[in-house]
């Protein structure tokens, strides 16, 4: 794993943790309700899906259970199409997947920790 991969999966995860302190004690109604949380979460979403675009092939190709294309996608239907993103697909994402990314990019990175 080269040094701009394990800064990246780091981001990463500083990003779902900041989505998991903004959604704190919220529900989907709350949340579309809460611009500034549901902009605030949108942002963190776009830059997961930007971020992994600089993560090398290396990391991805032997990650294939991380659903990477997916990830972008997200990034992109935020990024250019955001009046019609699908809410409850985003809270699904946030409150469903993100977690069990973390988890997986944790395990990446513990097996890639330098003696």
């Amino acid at each position: 794993m080269t040094n701009k991969d394990k800064t990246i999966l780091i981001k990463i995860i500083s990003y779902i943790n900041d989505i998991n302190d903004y959604i704190d004690g919220f529900n989907y109604d709350a949340f579309i309700k809460d611009k500034k949380t549901l902009y605030a979460c949108s942002f963190s979403i776009s830059q997961i899906g930007e971020l992994t675009n600089e993560l090398s092939d290396l990391i991805q190709n032997n990650n294939s259970h991380i659903p990477w294309k997916s990830i972008k996608g997200m990034r992109n239907k935020i990024v250019h199409d955001y009046t019609n993103v699908d809410l409850m697909i985003l809270w699904n994402t946030i409150t469903s997947n993100l977690n069990d990314l973390k988890i997986s990019l944790e395990i990446i990175l513990s097996n890639h920790i330098e003696p």
